[in-house]
């Protein structure tokens, strides 16, 4: 093998690792279960994978811009129940009350990216604790209690079918190819790696930090205020225990896809095939039987994977350069 070929090789293995590890687990599991290829089963990994892939999204944002918000699944589920309060209390048409929602989720993002920039705060800190402070106002809202008893014009957002494939899944797809060109494609998505690179050097250049920041934080309020829409409606009831423990699915999804944790580059089809990584490890369990009850330690394993993935994938694309091909 002569040095283009190994380059070439090292180049692939490096960027696109998250495509060959989806493959990997997709054949193994088709030979440990003869449920898993059926079209059903594959329709329903590509449900469940929606909201943190919504959410996986824009989160690849904030992490590249070398930020984190853990507050995603709180305010999944905080926004989720103003929805669900509007339609069934309320009275709201189904629009307005999702607009509102879409609302809450902006402003809840702007809420976590003023204090880290005015009280410089690090995000770690602020978003931890305005994760519990959302999860407390859904609390104190709901008493405790889950809101049902929605439309079916909201629930079919969640449940219904067009063409014979679930409407989630075409927002999940639009989604997708919106990050996609706003982080590849946009001076906003090179202001968002520069900073995230050299957060000094980028302002000393001419870009607005703050600008940036507020804007990464809305973009991330937004796609969560999408996925509590899409989870309450899947649900057909906003419930008070909805998002918890979204934050680990989607750090993990987001950096076995291989944006760095710790900022410089976004790799939202990474992203997009880290959270079918998740989705199908955890089906897979479940169809071989395995006790749910495993599936926190797999999504601790799963962490620590990615972050050794990450470092192993800086060496690769450190020794390796891209090749002229």
């Amino acid at each position: 093998m002569d040095q283009r070929q190994s380059a070439l090789i090292g180049f692939l293995l490096s960027t696109n690792k998250t495509i060959y590890i989806t493959l990997i687990i997709a054949v193994g599991l088709s030979l440990a279960s003869p449920y898993f290829f059926t079209t059903t089963n594959l329709l329903n990994v590509t449900r469940q994978v929606v909201v943190s892939g919504i959410v996986g999204f824009a989160f690849t944002l904030c992490l590249a811009s070398r930020s984190i918000d853990l507050s995603v699944g709180s305010m999944l589920a905080l926004v989720g129940g103003i929805v669900a309060i509007l339609i069934k209390d309320f009275h709201f048409p189904v629009y307005a009350a999702i607009l509102v929602g879409l609302v809450s989720g902006v402003l809840f993002g702007l809420i976590n990216a003023a204090c880290i920039t005015y009280f410089n705060i690090p995000p770690f800190i602020v978003t931890l604790a305005t994760a519990s402070i959302y999860r407390g106002i859904l609390y104190i809202m709901t008493n405790m209690v889950p809101v049902i008893g929605l439309p079916a014009s909201f629930k079919y957002l969640g449940q219904g079918y067009l063409w014979e494939i679930p409407v989630q899944i075409y927002l999940f797809i639009f989604i997708f190819i919106v990050m996609y060109v706003l982080a590849n494609q946009t001076r906003f998505g090179r202001y968002v790696v520069a900073m995230g690179a050299n957060e000094e050097a980028s302002r000393i250049s001419g870009i607005n930090i703050i600008n940036v920041r507020f804007a990464v934080y809305a973009i991330v309020g937004l796609c969560v205020g999408i996925a509590g829409v899409l989870q309450t409606a899947r649900a057909a009831s906003a419930q008070t225990g909805a998002g918890l423990w979204m934050e680990m699915d989607v750090i993990a999804a987001v950096v076995i896809g291989g944006t760095a944790l710790y900022g410089g580059n976004a790799n939202i089809i990474g992203t997009f095939f880290g959270v079918f990584i998740i989705g199908i490890i955890l089906n897979g369990l479940n169809l071989l039987g395995i006790n749910p009850n495993y599936q926190l330690i797999f999504k601790g394993l799963l962490i620590l994977l990615a972050l050794i993935l990450d470092r192993v994938s800086l060496h690769l694309r450190t020794k390796y350069k891209k090749p002229d091909i």
